[in-house]
């Protein structure tokens, strides 16, 4: 991040619920296993059958694993890459890239993409139009944020890492005074007994 600038990072949610039920219906099919398993095989498609990357917890960011440029689809998860629960139909798209206007055309692209899978999956199914289960993108999480490193934290991390350079080489400063004095002993104790 020092060397190459900020990015731009976005993650857009589409929510699956029952037809004609609003977000906040409590029987809107929002945690129902049928519903959720649909946006699993939603997701699926759009990935073309690979699954995503995991890394530790959902919360983990693309661009803190290194990556500069990077797309995925997945289920929204809770838990970590070895033990997940999908508590949640939904889907989230990640974009990062460095040109606010390549991830805003790739955020596009994807979440079209998983809203025509998914009427098309049900028509495929000869679903009755009445019955189709309904997507929609959450408003909010369709922004795009820049993310750089502060002037704070650029002078926190030289701070962190001068700290662990200091604690280091007192450390080693120690280890090789008290290896010194035992040769310097040894050596003492050679020249008495030969005497």
């Amino acid at each position: 991040m020092l060397q190459d600038g900020g990015i731009y990072t976005t993650r857009t949610v589409v929510d699956f619920r029952w037809p004609g039920t609003a977000r906040l219906d409590p029987l809107n099919g929002f945690a129902d296993e049928s519903v959720i398993a649909f946006a699993g095989l939603v997701a699926q498609k759009v990935n073309i059958g690979h699954e995503p990357d995991r890394y530790a917890t959902d919360e983990a960011p693309l661009y803190g694993a290194g990556k500069r440029e990077a797309e995925f689809v997945e289920v929204a998860f809770v838990g970590s890459q070895f033990a997940s629960a999908y508590p949640d139909a939904a889907i989230e798209v990640h974009v990062i890239g460095r040109a606010r206007e390549s991830v805003e055309a790739r955020q596009k692209a994807l979440v079209d993409d998983v809203l025509q899978t998914a009427i098309r999956l049900q028509e495929e199914a000869d679903a009755v139009p009445s019955h189709l289960i309904t997507q929609e993108v959450r408003p909010l999480s369709t922004r795009i944020d820049y993310i750089s490193p502060s002037w704070v934290s650029k002078i926190s991390a030289f701070a962190a890492m001068a700290a662990a350079g200091a604690i280091t080489g007192v450390g080693v400063a120690l280890l090789w005074e008290k290896a010194s004095l035992r040769l310097h002993r040894s050596n003492r104790r050679g020249r008495v007994e030969a005497q």
